[in-house]
This record gives structure tokens, C-alpha cells and sequence, in this order.
């Protein structure tokens, strides 16, 4: 008796499938591109180490004044000198202009317990949203213990 039926090596195969994907998507296997090329919005933080842009949203602010708001995530940011903390991390409001340098912090404050609402090391800015024009800002925190959503309003 010859041996058994044969089988193709699992690794040749695996190439196979990888290079038939390839082939199917055009040989693109990454691409980018920006979507506006004539005005650039680029930001910067004062902060190398605060990991600014980590989490970017369009917002749209109507009340007090009307503008295109572009929120920036920092959740690495040094906090707002209070004696307490050292590290808290921050949500930038920017302004859609060319100036890299007029983001504004958002003053965060949380009432619902106010003993134990600015943690350190919290990473405040890890995730924002916007619920649209009118609407709010959505910051997603996340602790050690717990992770924590902020509805704030711009």
C-alpha cells in the first residue's frame, strides 16, 4: 500500500489565499489619501508626551458662536494645577483655521461626586464624540478601576 492521500502544506496555501486577496483588491494592499488638500488643518500641542489627536471628532458649536470645532483627545496631558494630581489627560477644542497654535483646553469639571471626580492617570480624552450640531460633546474615561462617560456641553 502507497501512502495515504496527500495534502497541500497549510503555509503554501495560506500564500495562496493571501496573494488571491491581493489580486482581488487591485494589488493595494494599504492606502491613504487625504480628503482636502488646498486647506490643511494641522494642530499642536504644547505637550510632546500628552499624546494629542489620540482621538479626533468634528463638532459643530451654535450656541454663544457659530463654528466648526475639531475636539482633540490628549489622555496623557499634565492636569490643571490643582495639588491633587499630577496626570489626568485633556480634550482640546480647535478651531477649523491654519493656525497650529489656538486650541483652547475644555474646562472639564464633574459634579455628580465631586470628591473623587478628577482621578490620576484617568486618560480623559481617550475617546470623544459629538451628537451633532446643538449638540454635545461625549468624553469616554478610562481608570484603573472603572471607565467613566462625560456628556459636556461646548
Amino acid at each position: 500500500m502507497g501512502p495515504g492521500p496527500s495534502r497541500a502544506p497549510r503555509a503554501p496555501r495560506l500564500m495562496l489565499c493571501a496573494l488571491a486577496l491581493m489580486v482581488a483588491a487591485g494589488g493595494c494592499v494599504v492606502s491613504a489619501f487625504n480628503l482636502d488638500t488646498r486647506f490643511l488643518v494641522v494642530k499642536e500641542a504644547g505637550n510632546p508626551g500628552s499624546l494629542f489627536g489620540y482621538s479626533v471628532a468634528l463638532h459643530r458649536q451654535t450656541e454663544r458662536q457659530q463654528r466648526y470645532l475639531l475636539l482633540a483627545g490628549a489622555p496623557r496631558e499634565v492636569a490643571v494645577p490643582d495639588g491633587y494630581t499630577n496626570r489626568t489627560g485633556a480634550v482640546y477644542l480647535c478651531p477649523l483655521t491654519a493656525h497650529k497654535d489656538d486650541c483652547e483646553r475644555m474646562n472639564i469639571t464633574v459634579k455628580s461626586d465631586p470628591g473623587h471626580h478628577i482621578i490620576e492617570d484617568m486618560w480623559l480624552g481617550v475617546t470623544v464624540a459629538s451628537q451633532g450640531p446643538a449638540g454635545r460633546v461625549l468624553v469616554i474615561t478610562v481608570t484603573k478601576r472603572m471607565q467613566y462617560l462625560h456628556f459636556l456641553q461646548t
